[in-house]
């Protein structure tokens, strides 16, 4: 377990958890770790176990059953002219770029080309990326998990020139649809916290579950429910 650091996602509160290092995990054991909460980054898996919070709340979405709202309609319609490969999770300079960007522009830090390939082009399991090209341009790049019965979201990635076309929501709604073409159940799009801004926007895609630190049991959330709060 990790020493409490101040919290990235809610000021004021004490940030702990709990993780290991493991080098190749297949995708069974995988579906089990994120049954559990836990998420990771190359060969760091990780989960929040902080002693006064509990706000960082894992969710998955339904494939079989997601329902899209008008405005994730329109998102999606603004940017049906992008092209989207998947390809294997291989370092290149030009997604190198794409990191560092939004990195410097969207967080005031600096990414470094090791960070990209301990965090992204390493993996303990199968991973791959989603380049999405503007006539030949890349524009942004995401990073995908995969397990027996579900696509996990490591990371995504834009160029910030691209903003205004909500590049965040646009690919939540490309895994998902990449997810179900897959015949995977689930699609876990990382925590959920209410009072952080560019994480509570994933409780907007329903159905969806959430897991109960308490009873270690998912529960679910319906589109028909009027709040997002879970």
């Amino acid at each position: 377990m990790a020493e409490s650091v101040d919290c990235p996602y809610l000021p004021g509160r004490k940030f702990t958890q709990e993780f290991f290092l493991a080098v190749e995990v297949d995708e069974k054991e995988f579906s089990g770790l994120l049954e559990n909460g836990w998420r990771k980054f190359g060969y760091y898996f990780f989960r929040p176990v902080c002693r006064e919070c509990s706000e960082c709340i894992p969710i998955r979405i339904l494939t079989s059953r997601f329902q899209y709202t008008k405005s994730m309609k329109k998102v999606f319609r603004k940017n049906l002219s992008l092209e989207i490969t998947i390809g294997r999770n291989d370092f290149s300079e030009e997604r190198y770029q794409i990191f560092k960007k939004h990195s410097e522009v969207r967080f005031n830090t600096s990414l470094n080309s090791r960070s990209f390939k301990e965090d992204f082009c390493i993996s303990a399991v199968p991973t791959v990326f989603m380049d999405y090209r503007d006539n030949g341009k890349l524009v942004a790049v995401g990073v995908i998990d995969i397990s027996t019965d579900a696509l996990s979201s490591v990371y995504f990635a834009f160029d910030p020139d691209y903003s205004g076309r909500s590049p965040g929501i646009f690919s939540m709604l490309v895994e998902i649809e990449t997810a179900k073409n897959m015949d995977k159940k689930y699609y876990y799009p990382g925590y959920y916290i209410k009072d952080n801004k560019s994480m509570s926007y994933k409780g907007r895609f329903r159905p969806h579950e959430y897991l109960d630190w308490e009873t270690m049991c998912w529960k679910e959330k319906t589109p028909d429910e009027s709040s997002i709060i879970l």
